[in-house]
């Protein structure tokens, strides 16, 4: 059984024609989840019921997904934490992890979806891409095994990160990136090291973060002046704080000061101030909201 404190009918899809040279553009779409969350549990639940309410989120995003391809956008990006939620502990949180391997292995996770094991969120989302020949940005947690006699590995085993993923057109896993700069998520590790994931694609060069990671140096800025992202892909469960954190200033000004697009796909929850999906471009065209 799942809770939702709000409607799903208020989420906010986007679509907007960006430049990325002197001629070339592509439209890109953006989607304001209400994110379906679980009841509040202090033990977990089964993997069974962590997949059921997966699921129920993927289903609103595959509408979203299919709206933004036959309106011919070539890439989607969805929220943070648009799949199960924010609060959690380490515990609780488990059941909705899955191992999401390195992309380099060469992966269609829609074909081959027992090769890492039980992945079928990994799976699902492969196939959305692959179906409606769209690439799609979604978050989901990580878990990666640890040695025990390690000092730093965790007491059940597994390192555990706040992750985004991309699929391309085939449904391949071209993109993972593990969130650093973590903001009140106990849920989570930190990784090693900030991580710096960029992929080209035939209509731009794309860099990714996280939501709190945009206040720091790395990865954002460096992504931008040493690796030359045309655009960058940011999932965010952002709450609006006047006077200076509110989405669309903030988020504005970076986008202008880098001199790159900005795709900000944020999680709709109006009692926490989460709200807006913003697009800055650095050539305007058209914006089309629905």
């Amino acid at each position: 059984m799942v809770t939702s404190s709000f409607p799903i009918s208020v989420a906010v899809f986007a679509l907007i024609t960006l430049q990325v040279g002197t001629q070339d553009s592509f439209i890109a779409a953006v989607y304001e989840h209400a994110v379906i969350l679980p009841n509040k549990t202090e033990t977990p639940v089964s993997q069974e019921d962590a997949l059921n309410l997966m699921n129920e989120n993927i289903d609103i995003l595959e509408t979203a997904i299919k709206q933004a391809a036959e309106q011919g956008a070539r890439i989607i990006v969805t929220p943070e934490d648009a799949l199960y939620g924010w609060k959690f502990t380490r515990e609780t949180v488990f059941p909705y992890l899955e191992d999401i391997p390195d992309p380099q292995v060469n992966w269609i996770p829609c074909q081959d979806p027992h090769r890492f094991g039980h992945t079928p969120v990994q799976a699902r989302l492969s196939c959305l891409a692959k179906d409606n020949s769209i690439y799609v940005l979604a978050n989901l947690g990580d878990k990666k095994p640890c040695n025990s006699r390690d000092s730093t590995c965790p007491p059940n085993g597994y390192f555990q990160y706040n992750t985004n993923v991309v699929y391309n057109t085939e449904g391949k896993l071209v993109a993972r990136y593990h969130k650093y700069h973590l903001y009140s998520e106990p849920q989570f590790n930190v990784p090693e090291k900030p991580e710096l994931v960029t992929f080209n694609t035939a209509f731009g060069r794309f860099g990714i973060f996280t939501c709190f990671d945009i206040f720091f140096y790395d990865p954002g800025v460096t992504l931008v002046k040493d690796f030359h992202v045309d655009t960058i892909l940011f999932p965010t469960a952002w709450m609006n704080v006047l006077p200076l954190l509110t989405a669309i200033e903030f988020h504005s000004a970076w986008a202008m000061g880098m001199g790159v697009n900005l795709l900000v796909a944020n999680t709709h929850h109006v009692s926490l101030n989460m709200t807006v999906v913003f697009m800055h471009q650095m050539v305007p065209k058209c914006i089309i909201m629905t």
